[in-house]
C-alpha cells in the first residue's frame, strides 16, 4: 500500500489512502521512530503522507518499506496490538456551559430564598432553571423509552413546582449544577495540570532570533526556533543541539540516572534537564508534539471518559429509579401525607455516580502526575488499583538497564579490539542497555567503530549487519544458532558467565564463532524493595521475565526472593504469559521499558512504562513514569487504590444519606428542602472534599 512519493538521500516521504492512515498514524509514527537509524518521522493525517529521515550508512530505504508494509499488516490485523481497547467516551465538557448553569442556578436560588419576588416570577424562574432536567428526561424517553435518573429529576422537580416548593425545586437544580460544574471543573484542571508536565505557562526561556537573545514564554514557542538551554533547566522542547555542550539527565527519556554529555549534532528531549554547561538546541517538536506531549494528549483526551465503575453504578442506579417511585408512594400512603412522598422522591443515587466516582478518579490522575507518574484515564486508574499480580521484565526494569562488559574472549585469531570494533558497529544506533554498554567499552579502548551499510534486527535476539564487506552477527546463542553458527567453542566460557550471573553476548563474522562479550548487569537499588512492597500489599504473584539465559535470571530472580521467573523469553513468549495468567482470573500488571515489551505491555490489564521506556513502550502502557525509581511502580499502585476507597466511601455516605431520607420522611419526620440537603448536599460534599485533596498537588511537579 506505500507509496514512494519523494525520495532522496536520508529522507523519504510515503503516501497512504488517508482514510486507512487517519487513524493509524500515530501507532506508525510510533513504531517508526523505535526503528534503528530512523531520526524523525513526521505523519499527516489529512494529507495521507508520512515523512521519514533516517541515517542512509544505518538503513537502507528497501529496509524501510519493508518494515512499513509488516506493520500495515499488523496494523490491519491485530488494530489494538499497540493502542489500548475502545473505552466508553463520556462528552468533553468544558466548564464554561456549566459555569453558566452554576451561575443561572445560584440566580434563582437567590432570588427565590432571599427575596420578594411575585409568586408567579418565581414560578417562571424555577421552571427556567429546571429546562436542562425536563429536556434530559424527554430525550431518555423518547429515545430509549425506560425510565431512569433524568427522568425521576424532572419528575421531583415537577411535583416540587406544582406543590409550589419553589425553594426546594431551586435548591435541587443548584446542587445538580453545583456537581456537574465540579466534575467539568476537575476534568479542566486536570488536563491543565498536565500540560503544565510540558509547557509551564509561567515559563520563560531564551530563543536566539537574528543573532540576538530574547526571552519569549516557552508556550509560544514553534518548531525550528533554537532555544538556549543553561544549566539547572529543563529542556522544552524535543530538538538538536545547535551550539555548546553540556551534561543532561535524560531519566525520564532514557532511564539512566547519571547525567550525560551531549553536544553539537546530539538530540535531546522535553523534560530532561541540563546539570551543567549550556546548550543551544534548534526545536523539532514542541508542546504536545514532544515525546512527553503525546502522552499527555492520550491523558487528555482519556480524562473525560467514563470509567467501568461509573457506568455500572449508573445503570445501578437506573434500577434504583422504579423502587424509589414506589417507596415515595408507600411513604406517602403510610405518612398520610404528599409531603412525605415527594421527600422521598429526593433520594437519587445517580448523583454520587455521576459526580462522586469521577472526581475521585481524575483527583488520583492529578496527584499521579505530581509525582511523575502519567496514567492514561479514569479507566487505567481503576484496572490498577484492582492488580493483583504484577509482572516485572528484568533488564532495565529490575536491573539498571546499565550492564558493564567484563570480558572479552575472542575466537579464531580475531583479536579483543577487533572484536569489539565489530561488536560495536553491529549494534551502532541502538538504545538497548547491551549496545550501549559495547558502545562504552570501545570509547575506552579509543577504537574508530566503522558504520554498517545494512541492518536487520529481531527483536530480543540480536543484530545482523554488514560491516567493511563482513556480515556481522551480534546476539544470544539462539540467534546465531538460528543463522546455523557453531557455537559449541564457546559453551565452557558461556557456563562460566552464567555460573556468576552475568550474561553473554555471542559475535560471529562471515558464518564462524568469533567472540563472545560477557556482560554483568546488576540489580536497580530499589527493586528488592519495591518486590518486599508489593508483596505487602497483598499480591497473589510477583513474576520476573527475561530474554536472557536461565541461569542468571535465576540468580538475580533468587536475590529478589522471587520464586517464579521465567528466561529466555521473545515479546511474543511475554504477551503469551500475560494472557495466560489474565485466562486464570488474575489482573495483571506489566512493568517495562523496551521495544520486546511493548506486544505484553499493551496486552496486560495495565502496562507500566518505567523512566526512559522505548516510545513504541510508551504508547502501549496505560501508565508512564517519567522519574524516580520502582518505588513509582507502589505510588501508583497506592495512590490507584485510595481513589477507589474514595469512590466507595462517596456512595456509602450516598447509600446511608439516601436511606435515612426514606425513612425519616416515610414517618413524616423530614420534609423536602432537608431530603435535599441531606442527599444531595452530603454527596456533593463528599464530591467537593476529595477534590480538595487534589488541590494539595497544586503545581505539577517537573520531572528532574
Amino acid at each position: 500500500m506505500p507509496r514512494v512519493a519523494h525520495s532522496v538521500r536520508g529522507r523519504l516521504r510515503v503516501r497512504y489512502p488517508a482514510p486507512w492512515l487517519r487513524p493509524r498514524c500515530a501507532a506508525l509514527e510510533t513504531r517508526l521512530q523505535a526503528v534503528p537509524g530512523v531520526r524523525t518521522v513526521r505523519g499527516k493525517p489529512l494529507t495521507g503522507s508520512i515523512s521519514i529521515e533516517y541515517d542512509p550508512f544505518l538503513l537502507a530505504e528497501g529496509a524501510i518499506l519493508r518494515t512499513l508494509r509488516e506493520l500495515e499488516g499488523e496494523l490491519d490485523r491485530r488494530p489494538h496490538a499497540l493502542r489500548r481497547r475502545a473505552r466508553p467516551r463520556a462528552p468533553q465538557p468544558t466548564s464554561r456551559a456549566p459555569l453558566m448553569q452554576l451561575v443561572g442556578t445560584t440566580s434563582v436560588l437567590a432570588a427565590t430564598c432571599c427575596l420578594p419576588v411575585p409568586a408567579a416570577l418565581t414560578t417562571g424562574l424555577v421552571l427556567a432553571a429546571c429546562v436542562p432536567t425536563f429536556l434530559r428526561a424527554g430525550l431518555t424517553l423518547a429515545e430509549r423509552r425506560r425510565v431512569n435518573g433524568d427522568v425521576l429529576e424532572a419528575a421531583t422537580l415537577g411535583v416540587l413546582v406544582v406543590r409550589r416548593h419553589h425553594a426546594a425545586a431551586a435548591l435541587l437544580s443548584w446542587l445538580r449544577a453545583v456537581g456537574e460544574y465540579l466534575v467539568a471543573r476537575t476534568i479542566t484542571t486536570t488536563r491543565r495540570s498536565l500540560i503544565e508536565v510540558v509547557a509551564p505557562p509561567d515559563v520563560s526561556v531564551l530563543v536566539r532570533r537574528d543573532g540576538e537573545r530574547r526571552p519569549l514564554p516557552v508556550t509560544a514557542l514553534v518548531a525550528g526556533d533554537v532555544v538556549v538551554v543553561g544549566a539547572g533547566a529543563r529542556v522544552p522542547v524535543d530538538g538538536t543541539i545547535v551550539g555548546g555542550e553540556a551534561l543532561v539527565n535524560q531519566q525520564s527519556m532514557t532511564g539512566e540516572a547519571l547525567p550525560v554529555e551531549r553536544r553539537e549534532g546530539d538530540r535531546v528531549f522535553a523534560a530532561t534537564t541540563v546539570e551543567h554547561g549550556e546548550i543551544e538546541v534548534r526545536a523539532d517538536r514542541v508542546g504536545l508534539d514532544t515525546a512527553v506531549g503525546r502522552i499527555v494528549r492520550t491523558i487528555q483526551a482519556a480524562a473525560g471518559e467514563k470509567s467501568r465503575i461509573q457506568v455500572f453504578a449508573e445503570r445501578l442506579a437506573d434500577r434504583e429509579v422504579l423502587r424509589t417511585l414506589g417507596l415515595a408512594g408507600a411513604g406517602a400512603a403510610l405518612s398520610r401525607s404528599i409531603e412525605a412522598g415527594t421527600a422521598i422522591l429526593v433520594a437519587d443515587y445517580g448523583l454520587a455516580a455521576r459526580v462522586g466516582i469521577p472526581t475521585a478518579l481524575l483527583t488520583s490522575i492529578k496527584r499521579a502526575a505530581g509525582h511523575g507518574i502519567l496514567i492514561k484515564g479514569p479507566g487505567a486508574v481503576e484496572n490498577l488499583a484492582r492488580v493483583d499480580t504484577v509482572v516485572f521484565d528484568k533488564t532495565g526494569t529490575l536491573t539498571t538497564g546499565v550492564p558493564d562488559i567484563t570480558r572479552v574472549i575472542a575466537y579464531g585469531g580475531l583479536d579483543e579490539d577487533e572484536l569489539v570494533r565489530l561488536a560495536a558497529a553491529a549494534e551502532y544506533g541502538l538504545r538497548h542497555p547491551i549496545a550501549r554498554a559495547v558502545a562504552r567499552l570501545a570509547s575506552a579502548r579509543r577504537l574508530e567503530v566503522p558504520h554498517p551499510s545494512a541492518a536487520e534486527t529481531s527483536v530480543g535476539l540480536g543484530m545482523d549487519v554488514r560491516v567493511e564487506g563482513r556480515r556481522v552477527l551480534a546476539g544470544s546463542r539462539r540467534f546465531l544458532e538460528s543463522n546455523d553458527v557453531d557455537v559449541d567453542d564457546a559453551k565452557d566460557d558461556e557456563s562460566a558467565a552464567h555460573a556468576v550471573g552475568a550474561a553473554p553476548t555471542f559475535v560471529a563474522v562471515n558464518g564462524r564463532l568469533a567472540g563472545l562479550l560477557v556482560l554483568q548487569d546488576r540489580l536497580r537499588d530499589d527493586a528488592a524493595a519495591a518486590v518486599r512492597a508489593l508483596r505487602a500489599r497483598q499480591m497473589r504473584n510477583v513474576i520476573m521475565l527475561s530474554g536472557d539465559h536461565p541461569e542468571p535470571t535465576r540468580v538475580m530472580a533468587e536475590s529478589l526472593g522471587l520464586r517464579h521467573h521465567y528466561a529466555e523469553f521473545l515479546p511474543e513468549d511475554k504477551a503469551r504469559l500475560v494472557r495466560e495468567l489474565k485466562a486464570e482470573g488474575r489482573v495483571v500488571a506489566m512493568v517495562g521499558d523496551g521495544v520486546n515489551d511493548a506486544l505484553a505491555l499493551a496486552e496486560a490489564d495495565v502496562g507500566i512504562s518505567v523512566p526512559g521506556g522505548a516510545e513504541v513502550a510508551t504508547e502501549a502502557a496505560d501508565v508512564v513514569l517519567l522519574e524516580g525509581g520502582l518505588d513509582r511502580v507502589v505510588r501508583a499502585l497506592d495512590l490507584a487504590r485510595a481513589s477507589i476507597t474514595s469512590v466507595r466511601r462517596t456512595m456509602g455516605i450516598a447509600a446511608r444519606a439516601n436511606l435515612a431520607v426514606v425513612g425519616l420522611a416515610s414517618f413524616g419526620l423530614a420534609r423536602p428542602v432537608a431530603s435535599i440537603l441531606l442527599s444531595h448536599g452530603v454527596t456533593v460534599g463528599a464530591a467537593l472534599v476529595t477534590a480538595a485533596r487534589g488541590r494539595e498537588v497544586a503545581g505539577v511537579k517537573a520531572p528532574s
